[in-house]
């Protein structure tokens, strides 16, 4: 359905590509639900949101719906049951109520801020437009940074870094624990989040080592905070001065037996689990790599489109062929 408009496929269940003046990607959203996306302005959403919404009840009902991501893009809902040709009766309709309310669609490179765009590339669930040079810039940039990575990242920096970062994750617990009294597991979250952006702050190679270290120094952090928790209620019970309640911390790491008790505990079991929990949400960025990198950069590039009227540039590439126009440029 999309490429017969025009529309060029960058994936299974996504096309994207200009009409009706608009840059527009296409998503099949489910088994009766299609979304189309489009790029906005800054502020669109507070100008056009509110008419937008009573157009589009005004024309389809509740079979076509309007969502706006911040200032970023908006995206338009249609019921693919209740509206048969949902290109035609559906999506183009859409568009020329947007065109009727005087929405445009930004023409400025997302990444010079200038005009006069030949590309565009996902951005969020939409498009957004580019130059072909800004691009090209931003692809080799990207995979030059990600190999150098792959030859000079340290591992020691990066051990360095993923310490640093455990040590802010923990934090917040441990000032809580201090301050109130309780243990906030949803806290223990940030621990994994935080040692894996030490690590790659401080420009550790991004290999597989990135992902083993920030789940060591996360276990490590959750230890270490329970030790703290044993040490406050010791100290508390027995009224010792910090200092000294403090150096009974390395007797109770050397000894196995306080790792056995502390991982028995329930309020260990709780933190930790909720460190997994943490663990598992970042997964998609702590199992990154340098690879992982040069893979996305090479993704954004293939999955570029022409910026353009499609009539347009298909008559100008006809052109460019046959400059005499001749038959077949016409």
């Amino acid at each position: 359905m999309c490429e017969s408009h025009g529309l060029r496929m960058v994936s299974a269940t996504k096309a994207a590509g200009m009409e009706r003046g608009y840059l527009i990607s296409v998503t099949l959203a489910g088994k009766k639900s299609v979304s189309v996306s489009l790029p906005v302005q800054k502020g669109d959403s507070k100008t056009y949101s509110k008419e937008l919404k009573a157009k589009l009840k005004e024309a389809f009902g509740r079979n076509v719906s309007a969502a706006w991501a911040e200032d970023n893009y908006v995206v338009l809902y249609f019921d693919t049951v209740r509206i048969p040709d949902v290109y035609c009766q559906g999506v183009t309709a859409a568009l020329d109520i947007l065109k009727n309310l005087g929405f445009t669609v930004p023409d400025r490179c997302s990444v010079c801020g200038q005009s006069g765009c030949d590309r565009a590339v996902p951005k969020g669930a939409a498009y957004a437009p580019v130059h072909r040079s800004c691009l090209e810039k931003a692809v080799t940039g990207a995979k030059v940074k990600a190999e150098q990575n792959t030859q000079h990242g340290s591992y020691l920096l990066g051990i360095v870094g993923a310490f640093l970062g455990a040590v802010v994750g923990v934090l917040p617990s441990a000032l809580t624990i201090l301050l109130v009294e309780r243990i906030y597991v949803l806290l223990f979250m940030l621990i994994p989040i935080c040692s894996y952006a030490g690590y790659r702050l401080c420009k550790g190679r991004m290999n597989y080592t990135a992902l083993v270290v920030t789940i060591l120094f996360s276990a490590l952090g959750v230890y270490i905070l329970n030790f703290g928790v044993q040490l406050y209620y010791i100290a508390r019970e027995y009224s010792l001065a910090p200092g000294i309640a403090l150096s009974l911390l390395p007797a109770m790491v050397r000894d196995p037996d306080v790792w056995l008790e502390v991982s028995k505990d329930a309020d260990f079991i709780k933190c930790a689990v909720f460190a997994l929990i943490g663990i598992a949400l970042a997964w998609g960025q702590i199992s990154r790599t340098s690879k992982s990198d040069i893979k996305d950069a090479s993704a954004v590039a293939e999955s570029a489109i022409p910026y353009g009227d499609p009539i347009m540039r298909d008559l100008s590439s006809e052109t460019a062929q046959d400059p005499s126009g001749g038959e077949d440029a016409q």
